[in-house]
């Protein structure tokens, strides 16, 4: 009888935890556009910290998003293109491209990039901001920190995630022409005529709206779980809490997404 009251504690507990992250991740999303709507004062100051924040997570993640861009792409054609060829049906490389890289694939790769260089560092500077009593310092001075702290870093993933999404997918496609021409001599034309025949509207509204949810949950889970840190030993902890929790929220968004506009 004691081990199941202690499961079910446990239980308990873990559902409480789970409520009150859901209840501060929409309370960080909703009250942060809320302020920055609601007051003009400062708004020139918040602009400045996400063009910050979108060099930050763009402009500094071309690199390693360029390299894994080619890569996929050369690698989906090396490996799609000798099977389809076996069998006559070339004309099936658009569609596979546009399943692995414009539907699946850029928007959740791109993200992971994105997580893992931008979300880790938002985690561990709102852990440090937190612990130094930089947050609290802030709000004494009457300075609003859900507009000025949180919504610069949803719009400045939102906005990087979209365009690194767009600039992903098109050097993938572009990786995936030059092995394509390589391996079977598949002209230009005949390419994109394949790939932009099977790309359709609903395809590109499914990616973009993908990178959007990606950006809003990336960042405000990795500053709800960076305003729990208070002791410089927990920093970690966050950052690692922050990651786990938006590799989860990612995968679940990702299924609910393509259920919707696919299933």
């Amino acid at each position: 009888m004691g081990r199941i009251l202690e499961w079910f504690s446990r239980q308990w507990t873990g559902f409480r935890r789970f409520v009150r992250f859901l209840g501060g991740i929409y309370a960080l999303i909703v009250y942060s556009i809320k302020n920055y709507f609601g007051e003009k004062k400062g708004r020139d100051q918040v602009n400045a910290i996400i063009v910050m924040q979108m060099y930050f997570t763009g402009v500094m993640a071309v690199k390693i998003i360029s390299f894994v861009a080619l890569a996929l792409g050369a690698i989906t054609i090396l490996q799609g293109f000798t099977q389809l060829s076996r069998v006559g049906a070339l004309d099936f490389v658009g569609r596979l491209l546009n399943i692995v890289i414009v539907r699946e694939l850029g928007p959740v790769l791109t993200a992971f990039i994105v997580l893992s260089r931008s979300g880790t560092a938002i985690a561990a500077e709102i852990g440090t901001m937190m612990v130094n009593d930089e947050v609290n310092a802030l709000e004494i001075q009457g300075i609003d920190t859900l507009k000025f702290i949180v919504f610069p870093r949803i719009t400045g993933m939102v906005l990087s995630l979209v365009l690194l999404n767009i600039y992903f997918s098109t050097l993938a496609l572009v990786g995936g022409f030059v092995v394509a021409n390589i391996v079977g001599g598949v002209s230009y034309e005949l390419f994109f005529e394949y790939v932009f025949n099977s790309i359709t509207l609903l395809d590109i509204l499914a990616s973009f709206l993908k990178c959007v949810l990606f950006g809003i949950f990336i960042a405000t889970v990795s500053v709800f779980h960076g305003f729990q840190a208070f002791v410089s030993t927990q920093i970690p902890q966050v950052t690692t809490a922050a990651v786990m929790s938006s590799i989860s929220v990612l995968f679940v968004l990702d299924a609910i997404l393509t259920v919707i506009f696919y299933i």
